[in-house]
Parts: C-alpha cells; sequence; structure tokens
C-alpha cells in the first residue's frame, strides 16, 4: 500500500523568479528577516524551486504573469518531502492559479491549471490538433525522444492525449504520461493516468527487471488461452449513452453480447490470466441452482422491520428503529442502533414496501476493520459453507422465479478478513445476466448475514435475446481479434501493486487493443457494439 504523507504546509512568497535573498521558513511558515531565528530552507532545494518555476514558465506562454508563489512541502515516512509549487498572478487573486508537483530529482512532474473562466464542459477541440499540441509539449518537456514516452491512440480521447513508456520496444502500461489539451491548444494538465506503480513508493524505473520479449509465448498460442475467455453475457438494461443534458445514463433493450470475462491480461510466458486484485472482473463461475422458498418478503412497519432484525440476528423493538428515506434508492430506510459505532438499516420499496437491503454499517462512514484470524481460536467458516449460506439467504429472501444463479468473481479476493462476499447474477439459458445481481456478505466466525442488497435485481422474469440466434463462438473470436488483435506489453498488476511486498516486477503480458469505438459484441449480429462497458471501463 502507499504509505499515508504526514502533511506539513509552509508558505512563501517568492518576490522574484529568482530571488538572491535566502528564503527562511519558521515552523509555522512565517518568514523572518533575522536569520538566527529561522528555519533555512535546504540552499540546493531553493535552487531547484527557482528553477523548477522558469521551466515550467518557458514550458507554458500562459504563466508569463503568474508571479506569487506558495510552497507546500509534505513530510514522507521516509524523511524526505514532497513539494508542490502554486502559482498565482497575485496573493489576492485565488484564480487563476497553477500547481506542480517536483519530482525526487526536483525537476517539474505533473501540473494542473485551473482557469478563472473554465471551458464549460470542456468544447470540443479535433483530437488530431490534441495529439499534435500535447507531441511538441513532450519534445519541449523531456527533449527530442520524449523520454522514451509514445503516444498511446488506445487511452486517448477528446481533449485528452496519453503517451506510454517504451521498453524494449514495448509499453510499459504502469508509466505514463496523460495531458488535457484546452481548445486553445494550451496544455492544462499533466498526470500519469492508467496503472499507476504506487505513487512515492514505487520503485525507480532502472531498479526493475523486463522480461526479454522473445521469452513470450506465440501469438498464435496466446489466442488460443484467449478464446476460452471470449463468453457469452446478457445485459437486461445496456447502457447506450451518457445524456450531458440530463446528467444521466440512457438505456437500451436487453441484449445478448460476447465480451472477454476476464481482467483483460494474458501471462505471456504462461498463458494464464493475470488476476485483477479485488476480484470485481466477471470471473465465471460454476452455476448454482436455487429453491425460491415462501413468499414475498416485505416490510411496511416498524414491527415488521424489528422482526426481520431478528431474523438476521439483531435483537431490536418497534420503539427504537427509526424510519427515514434511503439517500441512494429513495426507498423506505429503517435503522436499529447496534451501539455507538454500528448500526442495522433495511431499505425497502417505498410503494410495495419489498425488502430490498440489508446490511450492518459503521455510523461514521469509516473504513471498517477486519480481524485477519479469529482471536478466539475458533475455526472460520471455508468459503465453500460461507457460500451455502449465503445461498439459503438468496432463496430466502431473493426473486421467486430465480432458478439458477452464477457467482462472479474470485473467491480469495472477496474475503475480508472475518467477512466472505458473494455476487450472484441470474442466469438465463445458461448464460448470466451480469446486470441482475445480488451482493450478499456471510460472517465466516458466527455464519450471520452481514450484508444483503438487492437493488439490481429483477423481481419479473425476463424476456432475453434467443442465444440459438447468436453468431457461433468461431466467427465471434475471428472478428474481435480483427478489431482488436492481442498486443504485447509489460505490465505490472494492482494484486502485487497493492500487497506488501515491495519487490514486485514487470511481467510480460498478452492484451487485446482497447478501442472506445469497439468495446462489446453483440452476439446476434457480430459486430462491436460502441456503448460503454457495463462492468469493466476500458480504463
Amino acid at each position: 500500500m502507499m504509505k499515508k504523507l504526514n502533511k506539513v504546509i509552509f508558505s512563501l512568497t517568492i518576490a522574484t523568479l529568482l530571488a538572491t535573498t535566502p528564503i527562511y521558513l519558521t515552523n509555522n511558515g512565517q518568514v523572518l528577516a533575522e536569520e538566527s531565528k529561522a528555519k533555512e530552507l535546504a540552499p540546493e532545494w531553493k535552487g531547484k524551486v527557482e528553477l523548477a518555476i522558469q521551466k515550467v514558465k518557458e514550458r507554458l506562454p500562459y504563466l508569463a504573469n503568474f508571479s506569487y508563489s506558495t510552497l507546500e512541502i509534505l513530510e514522507k515516512n521516509d524523511g524526505t518531502n514532497r513539494i508542490t509549487i502554486i502559482l498565482q498572478t497575485s496573493k489576492e487573486k485565488k484564480k487563476p492559479s497553477f500547481e506542480f508537483s517536483l519530482d525526487k530529482q526536483g525537476n517539474p512532474n505533473t501540473f494542473r491549471y485551473n482557469e478563472e473562466f473554465p471551458e464549460e464542459g470542456r468544447p470540443k477541440i479535433e483530437h488530431d490538433k490534441v495529439v499534435s499540441k500535447a507531441t511538441d509539449f513532450m519534445k519541449q518537456w523531456y527533449g527530442a525522444d520524449m523520454g522514451g514516452f509514445k503516444y498511446n491512440p488506445n487511452y486517448s480521447d477528446q481533449n485528452e492525449a496519453l503517451f506510454t513508456k517504451q521498453v524494449n520496444g514495448l509499453p510499459y502500461l504502469n508509466v505514463n504520461v496523460n495531458l488535457t489539451v484546452n481548445s486553445k491548444g494550451e496544455v492544462i494538465s499533466k498526470g500519469e493516468g492508467l496503472y499507476g506503480l504506487g505513487g512515492d513508493d514505487a520503485p525507480a524505473l532502472e531498479d526493475l527487471k523486463f522480461a526479454d520479449p522473445k521469452e513470450a509465448i506465440s501469438k498464435d498460442q496466446a489466442e488460443k488461452a484467449f478464446a476460452k475467455h471470449l463468453k457469452l453475457f446478457y445485459l437486461k438494461q445496456p447502457v447506450e449513452r451518457w445524456d450531458e443534458k440530463t446528467k444521466e445514463y440512457l438505456y437500451g433493450s436487453p441484449t445478448l453480447r460476447y465480451k472477454s470475462e476476464f481482467s483483460q491480461f494474458i501471462d505471456a510466458k504462461t498463458g494464464e490470466e493475470v488476476p485483477d486484485y479485488d476480484g470485481s472482473g466477471s470471473a465465471y463461475n460454476p452455476i448454482v441452482r436455487v429453491n425460491p422458498v415462501g413468499k414475498e418478503v416485505t416490510v411496511k412497519t416498524t414491527e415488521e422491520a424489528a422482526a426481520l432484525f431478528a431474523a438476521f440476528g439483531i435483537e431490536s423493538k418497534a420503539e427504537k428503529i427509526k424510519e427515514g428515506i434511503s439517500e441512494d434508492t429513495k426507498g423506505k430506510e429503517y435503522t436499529h442502533e447496534i451501539n455507538k459505532d454500528l448500526e442495522a438499516i433495511i431499505v425497502t420499496e417505498e410503494e410495495t414496501g419489498r425488502f430490498m437491503s440489508y446490511g450492518v454499517v459503521d455510523k461514521k462512514k469509516k473504513e471498517r476493520e477486519y480481524p485477519e484470524e479469529d482471536p478466539n481460536g475458533k475455526k472460520w467458516l471455508t468459503p465453500e459453507e460461507s457460500m451455502k449460506l449465503a445461498i439459503t439467504a438468496l432463496e430466502k429472501y431473493g426473486p421467486k422465479h430465480v432458478k439458477e444463479v452464477m457467482p462472479i468473481g474470485t473467491a480469495e479476493f472477496r474475503q475480508r478478513g472475518a467477512e466472505q462476499g458473494f455476487k450472484f447474477v441470474n442466469v438465463h439459458e445458461g448464460i448470466p445476466v451480469l446486470d441482475d445481481e445480488i451482493s450478499i456478505r456471510i460472517d465466516r466466525i458466527t455464519g450471520e448475514v452481514k450484508g444483503l442488497h438487492m437493488y439490481d435485481v429483477s423481481w419479473e422474469p425476463l424476456i432475453l435475446p434467443d442465444p440459438k440466434k447468436a453468431v457461433s463462438h468461431e466467427q465471434a473470436l475471428k472478428e474481435y481479434l480483427k478489431v482488436r488483435p492481442l498486443e504485447l506489453q509489460y505490465f505490472t498488476s494492482d494484486a502485487d501493486i497493492l500487497s506488501d511486498n515491495p519487490s514486485y516486477q514487470p511481467i510480460l503480458v498478452y492484451r487485446t487493443a482497447i478501442s472506445l469505438d469497439h468495446q462489446e459484441m453483440d452476439a446476434l449480429t457480430g459486430k462491436f457494439t460502441t456503448a460503454a462497458e457495463f462492468h469493466k471501463s476500458p480504463y
């Protein structure tokens, strides 16, 4: 994990670009004239700050009148500082402003320009012009070779151009420069984008070991490995586009599609999938038969809410339950305070009273801490045992028409200490409906249900396209790889970066080329859609 920074802020005014008098700071940031009463800013860093300001002004002409400067010094755990510089036209005028950081050597790094009159919704600019302006900037900033970065069209769109570091002639997806260009052709932000290597704790590029590209399996072998990941799935409510006027997504009719249902990366040495860190991808698992029992559960009074809390192991009384409206669903909400830290919440549909959600949450909305092992030494439930309890809850509270479900994701990534989480999706004709889901969390010590959320489930049977009318898997695979061929790249996975192992290294991977215009394939036509991916962003 990235270590937390202890933030200490010092402020000073740099009267001229190259100040001739030393800059001194007290601990509270006050600038003193008397040298004896002040803490001196290290001379070499004073020079680096001045030189960095000079560099950004040379490369960005719109900073010509930015003469007032403020420093923020972030004190890191290793005793070094991260320095951020904020430029303004005057002390009193907070906008426009320009903020940039220095790397470990004191060179300008990422930056952001806060315009005085920001462009509403970023007016369109021809992407070719964006690329041209961004490329010119990269040559100014890094030199004629652009520091070994190369424009990456797969991750660039509209006002943004992304450049990826090249190693051994291959892109290394974790090291990037992402530039934003406004309609005037000015570069107004420089960020890292994509898969960051761990911030300040990231190893230097020269300390990483990159395998010889010759060690990769052939493209034919990689395509065979990829083929098993191209599968059918349904969306009952596919996203079609974002409506700028209403600020909401617009949805289409139910659809049957082909999609590569994995983390997007194949280890180029082994042909195996490179796993996601959090298991949020759509790894398919064996279908599970379910037998719904009883009638639909409804809650319309605090007495009925108390009875449902009791069914989940929470003793409550009607008079202790607060009624309200759920911020997320606008449905009715019943809350029982367990103790000063935790509360149990039931959410229902406001009109019908249909039970939709139960969960135990931290009242202060803090990140809950989960024990890594049972402090009393009791044997925890296995994932399989937890699954059985989750299925029992699904049969009791879920839709009565659902007869088959599929657990989505990888179990070992859904464990959070003593809790095991499951995401089940409805299955139709043996094919998962990826946006028709129920999520359930089980306490692996007590076996209790800690969360059951059914916001995205269909309560009535769905009418979906006939899978017999889909194009063959062979035909779909051929078209998929023609439009989005496999590319050999270097990559360090989130599973490594977010682990406690500081010695992670890049691996050779094959990945299907990303295209914002070719995202998922309509299984009935065998042609790509331009709609947004539902469960996995291309970024």
